[in-house]
């Protein structure tokens, strides 16, 4: 009613604000029904100011006097949006047949602040109406203020709602949860307690036998209500988010404008409130209450300098109010810890960097979080790890600058330099010669597990070290991924990461250190992107750096590199020239691990150029010279070379007609790029091996081979190689 009234005026919150000297705050509160009771001194000059008349002003005033007789629920809100399979699941809970169970149902929904938990209670406690006929009462336990409702209040209005006389009501809290277990225990009865606490609010709350059904929503788990069953609410999806978006904005939304023409602009928005409920609805009601406001201006803010929460909330009780009263219930040990976690590099995190960062122990650093999670600030990932969602990582980093102003940049850079030792260490396990000293990881199995799972934030500490500055760290940390980045070909990530390294080196002014770095860059432009021209490019500054250093190892490196780019360009004749100079430059140096693949892409040329038979001997030649135990060279780079080695020759073989042999080399090739965990090479000789099969004749096992290069091409982000197998696998059935 207030909200019509300030529109027929024509007037924002803000115009409004400062022309009553009400806060705005305090009317956006009214007009969202965060406050049902308005003092009346605030209400007479909100209406003497919109020049209300006398008989809307009167049902104004009356409808501010009224209390849900009942604790009815409140009417879903008409822009919700989406929770299908929730509601589902819960629809499913609450109408199981009563024989199934003694004990009343309990349900808890749970999530983050703002992700819209009282509006989906309010939206299921409509949907589930006709199921319990005994009634539906609804009871807001106000877990956020600084004095949450009492259980012994709450348990007072309920039973005053399920219609026991005021002189009947028990004076003590036990004895009201024994009166109202009760009266529910033959009645089917639907009761929220919304906004809980934590537990010791919410136990004397749970409901004894019988066929009712009740909801907890609260930002906490709740973990200790052993009967309940738990619902958790995520972030909407992205075309729930938009939907839910343009809904609350409808007055704004004119189907003929221009923003009803750029589904884009809408979805950007949408993605820019994190798809949280409370962030779209106060965003979609700026929309609405602005009438001069754009969602391409709005859109635009948000890539700005302002803080994204600032733009959100423009000044209105907002996600930075609702967040702000789960972090002030906080001890202060947990409100550090929580500040210090918007330091975190990437998405998701485990217990040892929050040690480092809070200066703990991992033990407690994981209590910590625990409780965190348990306040519904922090995120429970799969595999025993955290995250925050966008807005709340927003929202500790805003209280981190506040709090902790001085501390912010030393912070970050013990975090960032702890990452990149932690990274570095996990590397040095590819190395030919190994880690020099011991390392937090045992073998290399776990430390590939370690970058594996870290991906995210190993990657994103590299690009704030390079940021702020750390060269010779970013350096040293990209040298120890060097190898591991062989095993690893279909990750994405190698063209950004060779070239932050490549750029560290050329600021620390040393040309060997940065022709190593472009000869990495070169690499991962032709294998990893397939971007041929730019990796000769870059091979060809690598040379340049190389002879600048006078390092011939390097500049037989920068010419494989160059050759590799020139043979995805169709270039063979140039690729082959290279590749000859690489081998005596690389012979003539000593370089163990370079020499073979010296040897091995030579024969590739060959192969290129319809010399098969040439290929075919110089790769056997390289088989020989990496099983040749009196050859130093290290484990790892020789069987990984090795396995790609054989794969080679089952091209030549192939090439040849040499069918059955070409099926003994794939076989082979196989199981050694398997055992070396290289799945992007092994995907591909699967289906090379299943091509091999038909062509002997023996296509029975092929299907076997090509399930498993699906599998692996899905994994590594292959939709090519999937393709192509999965046609191969489909002609093969239809010849079956």
């Amino acid at each position: 009613m207030l909200r019509s009234h300030r529109l027929a005026a024509g007037l924002s919150m803000e115009g409004l604000a400062e022309r009553c000297g009400v806060s705005v705050r305090a009317i956006s509160d009214i007009e969202r029904d965060r406050v049902r009771r308005p003092q009346r001194r605030t209400l007479t000059v909100l209406c003497d100011v919109l020049d209300v008349p006398d008989d809307a002003r009167r049902r104004l005033v009356a409808a501010t006097s009224a209390r849900p007789a009942g604790c009815e629920p409140p009417d879903p809100p008409r822009y919700f949006t989406g929770r299908a399979a929730a509601l589902r699941t819960l629809g499913d809970i609450a109408r199981r047949p009563p024989g199934d169970r003694q004990q009343a149902t309990v349900v808890v929904v749970t999530g983050p602040a703002g992700v819209g938990k009282t509006s989906f209670a309010a939206r299921a406690a409509t949907d589930l109406a006709p199921d319990f006929p005994d009634g539906r009462f609804f009871v807001d336990l106000r877990g956020m203020d600084d004095v949450p409702t009492p259980p012994g209040e709450a348990l007072h209005l309920l039973l005053r709602a399920l219609g026991v006389p005021e002189r009947r009501i028990p004076a003590g809290l036990d004895e009201r949860a024994t009166a109202y277990r009760s009266v529910l225990c033959q009645r089917r009865a639907l009761v929220v307690w919304d906004n809980a606490a934590d537990e010791a609010q919410a136990r004397p709350l749970l409901p004894g036998a019988g066929p009712g059904f009740v909801l907890f929503t609260s930002r906490r788990r709740l973990s200790g209500l052993d009967t309940a069953q738990w619902l958790s609410l995520e972030p909407l999806p992205a075309e729930e988010s938009t939907a839910m978006l343009r809904a609350v904005a409808a007055p704004a939304a004119d189907p003929t404008g221009p923003a009803a023409a750029d589904p884009t602009g809408w979805a950007e928005l949408a993605r820019h409130c994190g798809h949280m409920p409370l962030a779209l609805r106060v965003t979609g009601q700026r929309l609405s209450d602005e009438p001069g406001l754009s969602v391409g201006e709005l859109n635009r803010r948000f890539t700005g300098e302002q803080a994204r929460l600032t733009v959100i909330d423009a000044g209105a009780a907002g996600i930075h109010t609702a967040l702000s009263l789960s972090y002030r219930r906080l001890e202060a040990d947990l409100r550090r810890t929580f500040r210090r976690l918007s330091l975190m590099p990437g998405p998701d995190f485990g217990p040892d960097p929050v040690a480092v960062v809070t200066g703990v122990d991992a033990e407690d650093a994981e209590r910590r979080l625990e409780a965190l999670v348990e306040s519904g600030l922090v995120d429970a990932v799969p595999a025993d790890r955290y995250g925050l969602h966008d807005l709340v990582r927003d929202f500790a980093a805003d209280r981190m600058t506040a709090e902790e102003p001085d501390g912010v940049n030393p912070s970050r850079t013990t975090l960032l330099r702890w990452w990149l030792a932690r990274t570095t260490a996990a590397g040095q396990h590819f190395e030919p010669g190994g880690p020099a000293s011991l390392t937090p990881f045992p073998d290399r199995r776990a430390a590939a597990g370690w970058l594996d799972a870290e991906r995210g934030n190993w990657f994103a500490a590299l690009r704030s070290a390079a940021a702020e500055g750390l060269h010779g760290q970013v350096v040293d940390t990209v040298d120890a991924l060097h190898w591991f980045s062989d095993s690893r070909v279909h990750l994405d990530v190698w063209p950004e990461v060779f070239r932050l390294s490549a750029e560290s080196a050329a600021r620390l002014g040393d040309p060997r250190t940065e022709a190593v770095h472009l000869n990495y860059l070169a690499w991962a432009q032709a294998i990893c992107q397939r971007e041929y021209a730019d990796s000769v490019a870059t091979a060809t500054r690598a040379l340049d750096r190389a002879v600048r250093a006078g390092d011939p190892a390097q500049q037989g490196w920068a010419l494989l590199y160059a050759a590799s780019g020139h043979t995805g360009l169709g270039e063979h004749a140039a690729a082959l020239r290279q590749r000859q100079r690489a081998w005596v430059l690389l012979r003539r140096s000593a370089d163990r691990e370079g020499l073979p693949q010296a040897m091995a892409s030579l024969g590739t040329s060959l192969l290129a150029l319809g010399r098969a038979a040439e290929a075919l001997r110089v790769h056997q030649r390289t088989c020989r010279l990496l099983r040749d135990p009196r050859y130093p060279i290290s484990a790892f780079a020789r069987a990984a070379t090795d396995a790609l080695n054989c794969r080679r020759i089952g091209d030549d073989l192939a090439a040849l007609g040499r069918w059955p042999e070409c099926v003994t080399a794939r076989r082979e090739a196989v199981a050694r790029l398997r055992a070396n965990a290289m799945p992007a090479s092994e995907a591909v000789t699967l289906v090379e091996l299943a091509e091999a099969l038909r062509r002997t004749g023996a296509a029975r096992e092929a299907p076997a081979h090509l399930v498993r290069a699906i599998e692996l091409a899905d994994d590594c982000d292959d939709p090519d190689l999937a393709r192509r197998a999965g046609e191969l696998l489909a002609e093969l059935s239809g010849a079956g």
